[in-house]
């Protein structure tokens, strides 16, 4: 049947008869748009399938009217009729404008309107309306009733708005011949002494209606008790209930105020709440459990959620409607069977967050419309279950670790099957659509509304989306290869989009894997080899499918990891993250996408993974940038990269073997021949072609000659960085030979020979030396020999004291020690009056650098010692005696005795132990005796004046092990 959308172009001809102008009197026609024609007569105005009739003469004849088309079965959603006072009904409209059938007709008849809903033209409305908008008799509306067909199923009558409410006087033939009908409704009448005769032929009345009503009494109901199903009295008068104890069909009844009769077994309700007590199985509302009917939904919902229970009990059936059964968050490890009372007859069950391990077939109710198993412990279904399952509108199964083998074809099928549905709630759905407008493209969400589709009543709250349906409808309607990639494109971007935004979202959750598998892909396992296989072949995918563990709200539980493949053929991907490939990869097919590259991370993690990937078919670019991928592709596919280079106009036989060959357009064209790390002993062929070779960290010792040839004859740039060049004297030719070209080398400052010395820096006369060159060498060398030797001998105590103080050389310098383990390095010998001289020496011998250990009696003499044997003591335990030679210590008797003493005990030696320090003050030495006196002018000594006194001094020290060279 097809929905009359325009009036067609020849409306007015045909109205007219083929003469249509203003000689013809009876009939004109004017038309200014295709939706709307004005004749003489009366105005078609045409809008998407609703037409209106203005009718310009008081009293229309309506077979004036001419067909509005020559097509048959034609179908108008709205027909309205207006400015006529004649009663004429839909059938005939529809009769004289050839059409078959109307959703709704409306005409407006002096003082009551008409609304007749699915009317066809020859059986009539099934349900008719009529609205009474002032007073009046009820003949007119009594002739309208009894003329409309039988096939009438619902009749209601509204009279709420007059001035006041209409007192109905009803023909005992108002109904007449209306068996057919199964609703009855009355709004804002004074019903006074109705009998039962309007009613007795109402065997089919299932529903009556009295709305703002005034009823002095119920008898007239009498004949409806076995048939009446829905009763709602809403008037003052209380009612009765003892009364309708009787109707045996009676299920629902709504009032404003009644007597409760205990023998009453229907629903009672008041506004819209309904009390429940008790079911018609006889059991009440389970302990702890609340019970509460929807009377929109009809439906009595039991509510039994987070209270610890391990198992459902017994429930009460309701007189009417469904029972929906709220069990989440309790402790129940397995569904009952049937027998249990009231349980078949659940509608909606809801056993989310529970310790469910399985579903079977015979603990599932007869006829479920809602089913949550959400975040339970189910591995699996049976074939039976699943079958079932296909009949439930609402499944929900998010949080379950499903365990599926790839070959059990029945499961997979099933999840595909429910992944093609995007399942949303009414409240969610505007929200996150208005939300999205701007990133959607224009027409995309008109295109997706379309394919929307309401639950109905009772399910109200959801809509649905079959993506296979509208995919299905996509390829039909749509012409353009552009707008359906776009629209699958969207429609994945829209499932990622969903799974933050719309709390209906199911995500499938697979044993051991550690994110949901990606909605347009199949995960299952090998049953042989256990591996994870994600399949999304040839599903138009766009983005590289999350199977990365994520954060996420809806993840019930932390998931293990298992190895797996990826199958990713004959996509769209054209980008991969090394944050998007998981840990347990173990193969990776990205054949026939639109990938140009593929960066250097994730390469390297398939690498060093050792993961088998397939690239082939894919666009990639032949951009050095890309080398690794070329690389890959070179070692991997051959044939791929072959395929690669000549879409990018290389040739294979322009490209060494060994080496990869790319493209570098960042400043002008550029072939270039990348061989790094490849292990070369030497430069490859090349092409005239070639623009750039890259040779680093190779193997390379020298250039050949016919590369040498090569590189001269061309313009050619070269990369020569870490090999090991040769830098001998044989090697000189050619190490001359790259200086000369070294323009064309562009590291050639940085390139090192195997020794480490830069090659830039190599002098032939240095490596290849000369005859002449080693004799004049020789010669200087004698010459600096003998000049070195006449030095040390004038200036040996000189020489040999710096060489001490600087810790050079020691073997040389130091002298031969005696008596190594004795206690002191030396004896300080000094009069008391020179006592003030003791500090710079211990500073400097005992605290400077190196350390000497001093002897002197006012440390290391005991009290009341003789003084000629602590004397000779410190001498014996002192490897050197230091006399501080002042005019003082000459004068002393104990000075002169520690001189004597010292000067005998170091004859002895084979080393000079005694040091003798001269000061200033000391004109001559008249003052001694004539041993002493004979012994300074003989020996030599340090002056305290001199200025390289305290060098002099240390070299004349005892040499310490610990300063040893």
């Amino acid at each position: 049947m097809k929905l009359l959308l325009t009036i067609p172009d020849d409306y007015c001809e045909t109205y007219c008869g083929g003469i249509c102008n203003d000689t013809v009197a009876s009939k004109t026609c004017d038309r200014e748009a295709y939706d709307y024609i004005a004749t003489n007569e009366y105005h078609l105005i045409m809008r998407d399938g609703h037409l209106e009739v203005n009718w310009k003469i008081p009293d229309p004849n309506i077979f004036i009217i001419s067909p509005i088309s020559k097509e048959n079965r034609l179908k108008l959603n709205e027909l309205i009729v207006s400015d006529t006072s004649y009663p004429i009904r839909a059938v005939d409209y529809l009769r004289q404008l050839g059409v078959e059938t109307v959703t709704r007709f409306e005409n407006q008849i002096n003082s009551f309107k008409v609304i007749e809903r699915d009317v066809h033209y020859i059986n009539g409305p099934k349900s008719l309306k009529i609205i009474i908008q002032s007073n009046l008799y009820l003949n007119e509306i009594i002739e309208y009733i009894n003329k409309t067909t039988d096939n009438v199923n619902e009749i209601i009558i509204n009279a709420y708005k007059t001035v006041e409410n209409q007192q109905i006087a009803l023909d005992n033939l108002i109904f007449n011949g209306k068996s057919h009908l199964r609703s009855l409704t009355f709004i804002g009448f004074q019903i006074e002494n109705l009998s039962t005769k309007p009613f007795a032929q109402f065997i089919n009345l299932k529903r009556m209606v009295l709305t703002n009503c005034t009823v002095r009494n119920l008898t007239f109901l009498r004949t409806l008790q076995k048939s009446l199903e829905h009763l709602e009295l809403d008037i003052d008068n209380e009612v009765d209930l003892k009364y309708f104890t009787n109707f045996s069909s009676l299920k629902f009844m709504k009032v404003r105020n009644y007597i409760p009769n205990k023998n009453f077994t229907a629903l009672i309700c008041t506004h819209k709440n309904c009390n429940f007590i008790r079911g018609i199985n006889g059991l009440e509302c389970p302990k702890l459990c609340q019970c509460l009917y929807i009377i929109d939904d009809l439906e009595l919902n039991i509510d039994c959620s987070n209270l610890g229970l391990l198992q459902i009990p017994p429930l009460p059936i309701p007189s009417y409607g469904g029972v929906k059964l709220n069990f989440s968050n309790n402790s129940l490890s397995q569904l009952p069977t049937m027998t249990l009372p009231g349980y078949k007859l659940v509608k909606r069950l809801d056993v989310s967050r529970n310790r469910l391990t399985n579903l079977s077939i015979n603990h599932l109710p007869a006829k479920l419309d809602y089913l949550d198993v959400s975040f339970n412990e189910i591995i699996n279904m049976g074939n039976d279950v699943i079958k079932y399952l296909r009949t439930v509108p609402i499944f929900k199964q998010t949080g379950n670790q499903w365990t599926i083998h790839c070959d059990d074809k029945p499961l997979l099928n099933f999840f595909r099957h429910l992944k093609l549905i995007i399942r949303m709630k009414s409240a969610e759905m505007k929200p996150m659509f208005l939300h999205s407008l701007t990133e959607l493209p224009k027409g995309f969400l008109k295109f997706l509304g379309k394919h929307f589709i309401w639950l109905g009543v009772r399910k109200q709250e959801y809509y649905l989306i079959n993506e296979e349906q509208l995919l299905q409808s996509m390829h039909r309607k749509l012409n353009n290869l552009n707008t359906i990639m776009s629209i699958y494109k969207y429609m994945e971007w829209l499932h990622r989009k969903l799974i933050f935004v719309n709390r209906e979202y199911d995500l499938f959750y697979i044993r051991q894997m550690a994110a949901p598998c990606p909605h347009k892909c199949e995960c299952c396992y090998s049953r042989d080899s256990l591996i994870l296989k994600i399949d999304c072949r040839n599903k138009f995918v766009y983005n590289f499918p999350d199977i990365v563990a994520r954060n996420s709200r809806l993840m019930g539980k932390q998931n293990m990891s298992s190895p797996m493949e990826l199958h990713l053929s004959k996509n769209n991907i054209s980008n991969i993250t090394i944050a998007m490939l998981p840990k347990e990869l173990r193969f990776l097919d990205l054949r026939f996408n639109n990938l140009v590259t593929l960066d250097d991370k994730v390469l390297s993690y398939l690498k060093k993974n050792s993961i088998k990937t397939k690239l082939s078919g894919n666009p990639w670019n032949c951009d050095c940038k890309s080398r690794s991928v070329l690389s890959i592709l070179r070692d991997h596919e051959p044939l791929e990269y072959d395929v690669t280079l000549k879409r990018c106009n290389i040739s294979p036989t322009d490209c060494p073997d060994v080496c990869v060959c790319c493209l570098d357009n960042l400043t002008w064209p550029s072939f270039i021949v990348d061989c790094r790390g490849e292990g070369l002993l030497q430069m490859p062929s090349l092409s005239s072609r070639v623009t750039y070779v890259d040779l680093r960290n190779n193997n390379l010792t020298a250039l050949s000659q016919k590369n040498r040839s090569s590189i001269e004859n061309r313009s050619l740039k070269l990369h020569l960085l870490d090999n090991p060049w040769s830098c001998s004297c044989n090697d000189i030719e050619k190490i001359n030979f790259m200086k000369s070209v070294s323009s064309s080398i562009v590291d050639f400052t940085e390139i090192k020979c195997s020794n480490g010395e830069k090659l830039v820096s190599i002098n032939q006369h240095i490596v290849c030396p000369s005859d002449l060159f080693y004799y004049l060498a020789l010669a200087i060398s004698l010459v600096a020999t003998i000049i070195a030797l006449n030095f040390l001998i004038w200036f040996r105590q000189p020489v040999l004291v710096w060489f001490y103080e600087h810790g050079v050389c020691l073997s040389l310098s130091a002298k031969r020690e005696l008596d190594k383990d004795k206690r002191f390095d030396a004896f300080l010998a000094f009069t008391h009056k020179d006592e003030a001289l003791l500090e710079e020496f211990v500073d400097r011998l005992e605290r400077g650098r190196p350390r000497f250990q001093l002897c002197f009696y006012l440390r290391d003499w005991l009290a009341g010692e003789s003084i000629p044997d602590c004397i000779g003591q410190s001498i014996k335990d002192s490897r050197r005696i230091i006399v501080l030679m002042t005019e003082n210590f000459m004068n002393s008797t104990w000075g002169r005795l520690e001189f004597r003493l010292a000067l005998h005990a170091t004859s002895r030696d084979r080393c000079k132990r005694l040091i003798v320090v001269l000061y200033p003050n000391v004109k001559n030495f008249d003052s001694l005796d004539s041993e002493l006196r004979t012994y300074m002018a003989f020996n030599t000594y340090l002056e305290r004046s001199h200025p390289n006194f305290w060098n002099k001094l240390i070299y004349s020290m005892p040499l310490l092990p610990s300063y040893v060279d």
